[in-house]
């Protein structure tokens, strides 16, 4: 009797300590619906719809539609929106609420409930994150949970990058087409880097 007690009393817990170690373990790690790793459509480097180099109208060195420098709408100079240091609303130096330093909520290594993409280098390995602060506002946070920078969103399509210190830094991302973006530096060259 004492033996079959054992064997249901482990067959009741067994899954949850599996559920437990399993969800301690992958905690911070890019779900592989997510991962250009694991599923090579989400690489720009295999997906010939989603590669700017492959795909003219996703590169702003092509479509100037897309490039901050020969469109004033999504330039910081030209777009008094854009610019964090003449809208508080977008800078998180002085929102508190879109400042991952005071809103831990949106650091993902402190919690799970965070809303953003996965950030990947040019061979698809993650090297951070970009986090909604919200509707214009995307943090990015590295994998030590440091506060790098942040992006604006210019019309959910085009993102400018700042560094801490509210100035555009010169990069963008741009829409890959799909389910993510591809990172551009001041001269329209895509980096490899993207997010998904």
């Amino acid at each position: 009797m004492r033996k079959n007690q054992l064997t249901i009393t482990m067959k009741l817990f067994l899954p949850a300590i599996a559920l437990i170690l399993f969800t301690g373990f992958s905690y911070g790690q890019v779900p592989s619906n997510r991962n250009p790793l694991i599923n090579v459509v989400l690489s720009p480097q295999s997906n010939e719809r989603i590669s700017p180099e492959k795909n003219l109208k996703i590169n702003p060195a092509f479509n100037w539609n897309i490039n901050p420098y020969f469109n004033k709408a999504l330039n910081p100079d030209s777009n008094t929106l854009l610019n964090p240091k003449l809208n508080n609303k977008v800078n998180p130096g002085v929102n508190e609420l879109i400042n991952p330093m005071r809103t831990t909520s949106l650091n993902p290594l402190m919690g799970s409930a965070w809303t953003g993409y996965y950030q990947f280098d040019k061979n698809g390995n993650h090297t951070g994150y970009f986090i909604w602060a919200d509707q214009m506002v995307l943090v990015n946070i590295d994998l030590k949970g440091k506060w790098k920078g942040y992006m604006l969103s210019v019309d959910n399509k085009n993102f400018l990058f700042y560094n801490l210190e509210n100035e555009w830094t010169g990069d963008f991302a741009c829409s890959d087409s799909g389910n993510g973006f591809n990172f551009f530096n001041r001269s329209g060259e895509w980096t490899g880097e993207f997010m998904k």
